[in-house]
């Protein structure tokens, strides 16, 4: 949940989504949405947090933000899959958040929860055997990585510890201290997966952007998280909530422009991502916060899509939710879809990853 909730002027939608524990397998993406998606080369999706539609969207905080919604691709109608983050970051790159409803260390189990200080109300086990978007990339000799903005240091040769409350590097569950944690775990989904969670040098700081960008060596799929004073969400060095937002919206209009003028987005079919994990939590439980199968949701949340050979822009009001972002990504790189990405009622994002129209 935001460290200091907003006070916003428009109406945000909100909710819990209803626990769906799909099966665990993947079905094959059909011949339609292989024709339909374009074939993408790169895909980087940033990711900020709890902050409803109607909070950024006209916002004169976060004029980077919305002159990006004005000139390329906006989803009206996105939203979260359920409440808190770590299930939704889960979500975003697995299609399930498989029962976790906390933002609870990666490594608890309900066997924990009475004696670990970081697994307390768990319920479900929250490291999970399931595939992710990076294990399919990673079996169609694809690549990706996590850039994490104060990603805590990584620990000397022979201490790295992944389980328990010594746990430390990207395991870390807050760093630099559990009062203010820029970095905090529960927005790593890589850590909760078996397939990725021992793949430390995919996991990396978000400098690292800049220099794979220069060298080009970025990967197919990026996922870009800022730390939680630049991310919206806030902790005690940063709780202002006005703050926040002129500070995420400089991050992503300074990450944006890195991206966009270097050699690498000018090859091939690209494409920039920036969305929210869930809104501001002020009205969780309520209908009308989630989209297709999946209402009560994670709230309405604002979803831009830059890509760079598409007509610039492109207003779409189809309800969509972070299942739809993967499985428009799977589409885009060839994998089957995922769990719920597979669900019939979840639309691919196609108005808005189309190529090849005349730009204004």
């Amino acid at each position: 949940m935001r460290f200091k909730k907003m006070a916003v002027g428009a109406v945000a939608l909100a909710g819990i989504a209803m626990m769906v524990t799909p099966s665990l397998g993947s079905a094959s993406v059909t011949a339609n949405e292989r024709s339909g998606i374009p074939h993408y080369r790169h895909i980087v999706e940033i990711m900020m947090e709890n902050t409803s539609y109607g909070t950024i969207i006209g916002n004169s905080l976060a004029p980077n933000i919305n002159a990006l919604a004005n000139e390329y691709g906006l989803a009206t109608g996105y939203f979260g899959v359920t409440h808190p983050s770590e299930p939704n970051y889960m979500a975003n790159i697995a299609g399930s958040y498989f029962g976790v409803q906390d933002d609870n260390q990666f490594y608890c189990t309900p066997a924990l929860a009475a004696t670990d200080p970081y697994c307390s109300g768990t319920t479900v086990d929250h490291t999970v055997a399931a595939p992710t978007l990076a294990d399919e990339l990673n079996a169609v000799g694809k690549s990706w990585k996590g850039y994490f903005q104060s990603l805590p240091p990584a620990p000397a040769p022979g201490s790295l510890v992944t389980s328990g409350p010594g746990a430390n590097g990207p395991y870390t569950f807050k760093y630099p201290s559990n009062s203010n944690a820029l970095y905090a775990s529960k927005h790593n989904p890589f850590v909760n997966f078996t397939g990725t969670h021992g793949q430390l040098q995919n996991m990396v700081p978000a400098t690292q952007l800049a220099t794979d960008l220069a060298q080009g060596n970025l990967p197919n799929f990026s996922l870009v998280v800022p730390d939680q004073c630049h991310d919206m969400h806030g902790t005690s060095s940063c709780p202002d909530t006005n703050g926040l937002i002129a500070a995420g919206d400089t991050y992503v209009g300074s990450t944006v422009s890195m991206i966009m003028s270097s050699r690498t987005w000018r090859s091939g079919n690209n494409a920039i991502v920036i969305t929210w994990d869930e809104d501001d939590y002020s009205d969780a439980g309520a209908t009308g916060t989630g989209c297709c199968t999946f209402d009560p949701g994670g709230g309405h949340v604002v979803t831009i899509v830059i890509t760079n050979k598409g007509a610039h822009h492109v207003v779409d009001s189809t309800p969509y939710n972070h299942y739809s972002l993967l499985r428009t990504m799977e589409a885009a790189f060839g994998v089957p879809c995922l769990a719920n990405a597979c669900d019939p009622a979840v639309p691919t994002m196609k108005p808005l990853f189309q190529v090849g129209h005349r730009r204004r």
